[in-house]
């Protein structure tokens, strides 16, 4: 009989005898493993049971004792964990260290979890490099990736070609952002397997982190070559060239996994912003409107259609695909700017006053829509508004896009001179033809402003 068939015997005498209460014997390793079976079902009450049966028959086993120990941890009392463990006999055998450690950890005593584990490095077993991969797992679950890298290089020192441990040194590499190593690590791996597509693709990934589009393209490239059916890598490498402005390439790439994937409206919706970035918006509109067919509340198509109906200065039906989107996110402060646009470009001011301050209720810190404002309110002359916002603007990001010279004219226009001054001194370091605007704006300001810019000249 098999192992598998064997146990499944054993696990069908247990829960016989547990139901009828008839006469039956299990021996330790019997009761081991329905404890397991049931703690690997996340059955925690069903395994204590089987543990509590087996001290009964086995009164101070220690591996009955391990895996209460081991199940108390699942519950999460550590506490009760620990106690059991610290009166273990066993104290210094691997699965009761392991255990004591991970419990520690969970219980953030570190420095005690270190040095129980260092214990373990003072020995060189065979399988020395798989026990340094099962404590940087224990780190690990705890997101403790520093942690996880000491026993890592422990363990590829003794075993430089062990996979699984390089996998996990590549991952510790990117979590802790030493993405040099992280890419060495992953050529590390491909030098041993060089048809591992999952190696490819995290190569990708890290490039594609870094900024570096055209090695990550190249590595998800051979990604795609090893396993024609990842969908994840063409999606990857098909963003990838987007970032590269190769949207005809990207085009192709998407279509691609436009076949694999089941999410078909976001495909189409990456196609549509292909299209838009070309600026050949009528194809937009339609790849954005097959999107809504597949999904009639996909927002990003929604959004899509709208800001190309603004570039092809239809603003009303812009309005109409910005107002439908608005009320499935009625929190989006970046569907309220696309309105402003709209009534701005219809000069329908007071609307498009009320839009931006409803984007802003969203968001405060958008600088480029608190100058927008700001400019409504200036070409109104209502100039004490207007220097409201560009002080808001100026005050998140002093190195917003001309806000120097829009302070220099919003004071001039309320009659300070001295900021105007100053804000028109820092605009000419600038903006080189500061001067030529500030006075196309503010004629009158040349006679005013005259000894200044002699001193300037």
């Amino acid at each position: 009989m098999s192992a598998e068939g064997n146990f499944e015997d054993i696990l069908r005498r247990y829960e016989q005898y547990i139901s009828s209460n008839q006469k039956g014997y299990f021996d330790v390793e019997e009761l081991e493993q329905i404890a397991d079976y049931y703690l690997w079902k996340g059955r925690t009450k069903e395994s204590s049971k089987a543990v509590e049966l087996g001290l009964t028959m086995h009164p101070g086993s220690s591996a009955l004792l391990l895996k209460r120990a081991k199940i108390y941890s699942a519950m999460g009392n550590y506490e009760k964990a620990l106690q059991i463990l610290n009166q273990s006999a066993e104290t210094s055998d691997i699965e009761t260290i392991m255990l004591k450690g991970e419990v520690l950890i969970s219980l953030n005593r570190y420095a005690e979890a270190d040095n129980l584990f260092s214990t373990i490095l003072q020995t060189k077993d065979s399988d020395f490099d798989a026990i340094c991969l099962d404590i940087a797992y224990i780190y690990l679950s705890a997101q403790a990736f520093e942690r996880s890298l000491k026993y890592l290089h422990e363990g590829i020192k003794y075993n430089p070609n062990n996979i699984d441990i390089l996998f996990e040194l590549a991952f510790c590499y990117e979590q802790t952002a030493q993405f040099d190593k992280c890419i060495e690590t992953h050529n590390r791996i491909i030098d041993l397997r060089p048809y591992s597509g999952e190696t490819w693709f995290n190569l990708g990934q890290v490039y594609f982190i870094l900024g570096n589009y055209e090695k990550a393209v190249e590595a998800y490239d051979y990604a795609t070559i090893i396993n024609e059916k990842d969908s994840g890598a063409w999606l990857q490498k098909s963003h990838a060239l987007f970032q590269l402005e190769r949207y005809k390439i990207a085009i192709e790439n998407y279509r691609v996994y436009l076949e694999m994937t089941e999410y078909k409206a976001n495909a189409m919706v990456y196609i549509a912003e292909c299209y838009e970035k070309m600026e050949d918006f009528d194809k937009a509109l339609l790849t954005y409107q097959e999107a809504l067919n597949l999904d009639e509340s996909n927002i990003e198509a929604l959004t899509g259609i709208a800001i190309c109906y603004l570039e092809k200065e239809e603003y009303n039906k812009s309005l109409d695909y910005s107002t439908k989107a608005l009320k499935i996110t009625p929190e989006s402060s970046e569907l309220w700017v696309y309105i402003a646009e709209a009534y701005v470009n219809l000069n329908e001011n007071d609307k498009a006053i009320e839009a931006y301050e409803s984007s802003l209720a969203l968001d405060p810190n958008q600088t480029d829509t608190l100058v927008a404002l700001a400019n409504i309110h200036f070409e109104l002359e209502e100039y004490n508004l207007a220097l409201e916002s560009y002080l808001k603007a100026y005050e998140i990001n002093q190195e917003t896009e001309n806000i120097h010279l829009f302070l220099a004219i919003i004071y001039f226009k309320l009659n300070d001179m001295d900021q105007s001054l100053i804000f028109l001194e820092e605009a000419i370091k600038l903006i080189p033809n500061a001067t030529d605007m500030f006075f196309e704006i503010c004629p009158e300001a040349i006679h005013q402003f005259e000894n200044f810019l002699n001193k300037k000249k």
